[in-house]
């Protein structure tokens, strides 16, 4: 199964909990001035970061510690997350550290 396929798959085994611990840290935050528009988006882009750090912690083995290092402390995108696949993609038969 390729990294992509692992992804997609501990996504959809984990969604649930990632979509409420999400929707959760998203209300949280919510006042009386809050649009919805305001709150949907910072619930899709809560989805998109806990959901690529699921992947990068499960399918990629990175530790926290790594992850709390990409992009000078803000933690790991979707797209690095992909770039990691992509580029480990590669490698991946040759040692099974798709990482290095």
């Amino acid at each position: 199964m390729s990294l992509d396929e692992r992804a997609i798959h501990t996504i959809n085994e984990y969604f649930p909990s990632i979509a409420q611990i999400a929707l959760d840290h998203a209300y949280e935050v919510v006042t009386e001035d809050t649009s919805f528009a305001e709150f949907m988006e910072s619930l899709i882009d809560k989805i998109n970061q806990y959901s690529a750090e699921h992947v990068a912690t499960e399918v990629l083995g990175l530790s926290s510690r790594k992850i709390e290092t990409i992009n000078d402390g803000t933690g790991i995108s979707v797209d690095d997350v992909q770039d990691f696949i992509d580029n480990a993609g590669d490698d991946e038969d040759e040692d099974n550290d798709p990482l290095n």
